[in-house]
């Protein structure tokens, strides 16, 4: 079998998958016809038909897919397990095709995994689907167990307004049977509202398809497949654009099963999809809804800033500023005008400056580029609900726990943030310098440079330069993005930094270069110098197998083992034996990258001409 990825977005991975002489891609729809297969039917060009065998003993069932001039017949027996309650089971009925009825007993699972299917097909699907849990249920499991290499088909539960869900669930394929059946008793589908009266929609010529614009409309069948088909090519073009989980957000008005399906899905799901989202973006990011702020990408951020963020050492000051629309928050005009309250300020590389943003939590300014904080967009009503109020007091806590802060200010609307007035210990001794929700008044700057001016800072303020704030607000950064035990290695001194704010280079000091960071990408890129630092923290490694010379770059059939935390666009490293052999950046998740049998894995940005052995005295054994 051969899987082709092209992208991935939520647990789905986009391309196309080779099953025997047939090329599915993925998402796929199979489109169901009732009506035999002729042996010379007419060409079907790039649909992939579903058609019903013919002639077939008591009890069988066959099913033929067929793109022309390729076709896989598919033959098992009529699956009575979902009325007789038969345990769990699976069967092949194709070539490298395996029909599952879950939930499968470990035996099973083991029989299955060593079969290799290249096709599973989701038998009680649509049973599982009824009882929603349960069906994301099956979808992790099947992942899990058999990992990213099938393809996988899901029959009877796609409806068009749930083409979108299906996908970024991780199924593959679909089918139209289900849609076709609700047809021949009368649903007209819309995909923004579900399923609809057929009489207005026809009156208002909501649909622009043959069937309802003919007088007098045609058939519900034509209108229903016309419908899956511009349904799907939404859902391509927001798989192109990197947005499918707002396509999958807007379509939850359709039926209540799609908000179950993806809070189910957003909870069982998330260590597999985590893994698959980039942790890079240059794409505008809509969060409106609060099914919004457990996206995978929002949820990492905020477990990175609890797991391993730590303030800058340095930092005395804590200033508590609201968020802006405009994204990074340090360009928008409001907090432009919050910095000239500071300018000039003696103290100033001992202020640490804090943005209060849903649904991000707490942005501390040398995280403002990283995605998704540079690239998210959400409605502002000034009224926070208790998961984003819950979000901004458990950073809070992180970073008063881990920082050395001896004065808190918030600039910031007593009334809208009151909820963090209780949070602020005595000991910082909070000032609040607004009596309005004008952050942006002369009045209003006036009172922040006065707080500022009369901060505590403690009885031995350090006394450092611009230059060292900024090198411990980007070994911050260093720590969020490679874990802590890597930041310190890659930070060891002697360290310093070179180049502009906006594109800064880190060197050892004797003008070799460790690491670059651009505020667009909002992470660094590591040279061969900066990997052979981190390797012995064990981080984001890829071992590479014995028998590949590393001429270019990296492809999975090369990737021996790798970090199953690596996401697509991570800094990676790659090693053999505990020796380095160059760094790149992940275009696969970590696991993917030995689950599936092609593919780039690894973009090669620097390989070393010999073995570089790490820099510690003796490198930790890989994972």
């Amino acid at each position: 079998m051969t899987r082709t990825v092209v992208s991935s977005a939520g647990a789905l991975l986009a391309g196309s998958v080779q099953v025997g002489p047939l090329r599915l891609d993925s998402p796929e729809i199979l489109w169901s016809r009732p009506d035999p297969l002729p042996p010379d039917g007419p060409a079907t060009g790039s649909r992939v038909e579903l058609r019903v065998g013919v002639e077939l003993p008591v009890g069988e069932r066959e099913l033929v897919l067929r793109r022309d001039p390729a076709e896989l017949r598919l033959r098992f027996p009529v699956p009575t397990p979902e009325i007789s309650g038969t345990p769990g089971m699976w069967q092949t009925v194709g070539p490298g095709v395996a029909y599952v009825h879950w939930p499968l007993p470990e035996p099973e699972w083991t029989a299955l995994r060593a079969s290799r299917p290249e096709l599973v097909v989701l038998g009680n699907a649509r049973a599982l689907w009824q009882d929603g849990e349960p069906f994301i249920r099956a979808l992790m499991e099947i992942r899990t167990q058999l990992g990213g290499y099938p393809g996988l088909w899901a029959p009877r539960v796609a409806l068009p307004h749930r083409l979108s869900l299906l996908a970024w669930l991780g199924v593959d394929v679909v089918d139209t049977t289900e849609g076709l059946w609700g047809a021949a008793h009368g649903s007209y589908f819309y995909t923004t509202l579900g399923s609809v009266a057929a009489d207005s929609a026809r009156i208002e010529r909501v649909c622009d398809c043959a069937s309802c614009r003919s007088d007098p409309p045609g058939s519900l069948e034509i209108h229903t497949q016309a419908t899956y088909a511009r349904e799907m090519a939404e859902v391509r073009m927001a798989l192109r654009d990197g947005r499918l989980r707002e396509l999958v957000e807007a379509r939850l008005t359709a039926e209540p099963a799609l908000a179950e399906m993806l809070r189910f899905a957003d909870r069982l799901m998330a260590p597999l999809v985590e893994g698959r989202v980039p942790v890079v973006s240059r794409a505008k990011r809509t969060y409106i809804l609060r099914e919004s702020r457990r996206r995978p990408e929002v949820q990492r951020f905020l477990s990175r800033v609890l797991e391993r963020y730590r303030p800058p050492p340095s930092k005395r000051v804590l200033l508590l500023l609201p968020c802006s629309r405009t994204k990074p928050y340090r360009n928008s005009r409001s907090h432009r005008r919050f910095a000239r309250a500071w300018e000039g300020w003696p103290p100033g590389p001992l202020l640490h400056v804090v943005s209060v943003s849903s649904p991000l939590g707490l942005v501390p300014r040398e995280l403002e580029d990283v995605y998704p904080a540079r690239h998210y967009d959400i409605p502002v009503t000034g009224q926070w609900e208790e998961d984003e109020r819950t979000a901004v007091l458990r950073a809070l806590d992180v970073f008063l726990a881990r920082g050395a802060y001896t004065q808190a200010i918030a600039h910031l609307d007593p009334d809208e943030y009151k909820f963090l007035a209780e949070a602020l210990p005595e000991r910082l001794h909070p000032l609040w310098t607004l009596s309005d929700e004008h952050t942006t008044s002369a009045t209003a700057l006036r009172a922040l440079r006065s707080a500022l001016d009369e901060a505590d800072l403690g009885p031995a303020p350090p006394s450092i330069g611009p230059l060292v704030g900024v090198k411990e607000g980007l070994e911050a950064l260093a720590r969020v993005q490679f874990g802590p035990p890597a930041a310190e290695l890659l930070f060891a001194p002697p360290t310093r930094l070179e180049g502009r704010p906006w594109s800064q280079r880190l060197t050892d000091g004797r003008g070799k270069d460790l690491a670059t960071w651009s505020e667009e990408r909002g992470l660094f890129q590591l040279t061969a110098a900066g990997g052979a630092r981190i390797v012995p923290a064990g981080a984001l490694w890829v071992e590479v197998d014995p028998g590949v010379t590393l001429t270019g770059d990296l492809f999975a059939p090369g990737v021996r083992s790798a970090d199953p935390t690596i996401a697509p666009g991570d800094a990676v490293v790659l090693v053999r034996s505990g020796a380095l052999l160059g760094v790149g950046e992940a275009a696969l998740a970590g696991a993917l990258m030995t689950e599936l049998p092609r593919g780039l894995a690894v973009k090669v940005r620097h390989r070393v001409h010999a073995p570089l052995l790490a820099a510690e005295p003796s490198a930790p054994t890989l994972p």
